[in-house]
């Protein structure tokens, strides 16, 4: 009879571990990878299924490439309390949404940090059947600070230079670069490089390149930047900007006016300084163009100005005419 016993005891151990087994089988842990954009906030999901079992506890870990251990970083009880046992980096920007009850164990990380990025692992512990894990990716994309400049402005000349340079800085995943130039495009073309950083951002230089002339000044060009990160493609636009000195000077007798008037024009990137004089001599480093023996008007390149007046005694022979120049 105790044999029998022992026998009956030992089969009914084995139904019940069996039972067990076929019933933790079918448990399971859903969640899914996410991805979100650097300062935005972003859900882990995870939830446990096919279950009757007591609910112990709702375990959170992180693990990143630089700690490629899972470190815990909140506890979560049957009761709704939370613990957070390590900041893991997160700083007090972890957010429990989940119901224990429902078996629901999510959490919302609040302005994300690319610091953040790695694998977090929501873990079930429920009785008797033991404890239930799902791994969560998650990537954060960070978007590039898109500029157009050009260190130095290139000077009118025959060899090819930068006429442009356009940064995607610090983007994750790297960002692509392209130029619209319309009808200008076919007297420039573009280099391209990319620079990784330490962080996982990469940096994309983009130079467009042409010969400097006078008739690509004030060119219109276009900046396009692509990057998931972005809700929509950045664009910048920029004007070509050469330098180059006057040539040619032209003075004219304005009709606009009653007054004698003398306009002085002459074309140059940045716009010239005039200076008048009546005498023959100018400032050094000027160009001067004379209109008679006793006067003459002078430019110095480089120099932004704005349009002067001054008044002017022209002598001829015994004639003197008064009036006003201009120097534009």
């Amino acid at each position: 009879m105790r044999r029998a016993k022992h026998v009956m005891e030992a089969v009914l151990c084995c139904v019940i571990l069996l039972i067990i087994h076929r019933s933790s089988e079918s448990i399971q842990v859903i969640g899914g990878s996410r991805t979100v954009v650097q300062g935005e906030d972003v859900d882990l999901f995870c939830s446990l299924l096919e279950t009757d079992e007591e609910l112990e506890q709702i375990t959170w870990q992180k693990r990143t490439l630089e700690e490629p251990d899972n470190h815990n970083f909140l506890l979560i009880y049957p009761t709704g309390l939370t613990d957070f046992i390590s900041s893991n980096g997160l700083d007090g920007r972890v957010q429990f949404l989940g119901n224990p009850k429902e078996n629901i164990g999510s959490i919302r990380i609040t302005a994300a940090r690319l610091l953040d990025e790695g694998t977090f692992t929501c873990v079930f512990s429920v009785f008797p059947s033991g404890a239930y894990s799902i791994e969560i990716p998650l990537t954060v994309q960070v978007p590039p600070v898109v500029s157009v400049t050009v260190d130095v402005p290139p000077v009118v000349g025959e060899n090819e230079v930068f006429l442009a340079t356009c940064l995607a800085a610090g983007a994750k995943p790297q960002a692509e670069v392209r130029w619209n130039t319309d009808a200008f495009g076919s007297l420039v073309r573009t280099v391209t490089n990319s620079i990784q950083h330490a962080n996982g951002t990469t940096t994309v230089v983009s130079h467009l390149l042409g010969v400097p002339t006078r008739a690509a000044n004030q060119q219109q060009v276009q900046c396009v930047v692509n990057q998931s990160a972005l809700a929509t493609e950045r664009t910048l636009a920029y004007t070509i900007d050469i330098h180059y000195p006057p040539q040619t000077v032209n003075i004219t007798l304005s009709e606009a006016s009653q007054a004698t008037v003398f306009l002085c024009v002459a074309d140059s990137n940045p716009k010239a300084i005039y200076t008048w004089t009546r005498y023959l001599c100018c400032l050094l480093g000027s160009t001067c163009h004379y209109i008679s023996d006793c006067c003459c008007c002078c430019w110095t390149h480089m120099v932004p100005v704005e349009k002067r007046k001054m008044s002017l005694e022209f002598i001829h022979g015994r004639s003197t005419v008064r009036g006003t120049i201009t120097g534009m």
